[in-house]
Formats: structure tokens, sequence, C-alpha cells
């Protein structure tokens, strides 16, 4: 299985954009947020085979998006 990954900074936080291949050609999207100032690992969030992405792009965009909005909301 072979994962594509991408990193962001946003507002003091590195956030680990992650997509996993489905079976069917689709991807899952996964992202893992840390803080910088102190390396603490946030968490991460996998989103749910129900909401699969036609393209990595897509999974990764919208992971990112996710965890603009978690750093936005707990950050």
């Amino acid at each position: 299985m072979i994962k594509a990954e991408k990193t962001f900074a946003n507002q003091g936080y590195l956030l680990r954009c992650i997509t996993v291949p489905l079976p069917d050609g689709d991807f899952h999207a996964k992202v893992e947020i840390t803080r910088y100032e102190d390396r603490a690992d946030m968490g991460g969030a996998v989103f749910t085979p129900e909401v699969p992405f036609p393209s990595r792009a897509a999974a990764i965009e919208h992971a990112r998006a996710w965890a603009v909005e978690w750093v936005r909301n707990n950050g």
C-alpha cells in the first residue's frame, strides 16, 4: 500500500496530511497535528471509509482544511 503525504505549517503547528489508497481506487484522508513549540503530538484524525475521495489531491486538501479548522478552534 503506497501512501502519499504533504506537510503544511499553520499558526505554530505542523499538519501532516496523508492519503491511504482504498481497494476501489478512492482514498482515505488522515492528518497528524504537531505543535512546533514543544513538538507535542496533538493527535490525529482518520476520516472514515464513508467519506472516500476520488484523488490523492482531494484527500490531502480535505485533511488540510480539516486541520486548519481544528487549529483555529483548538490551537
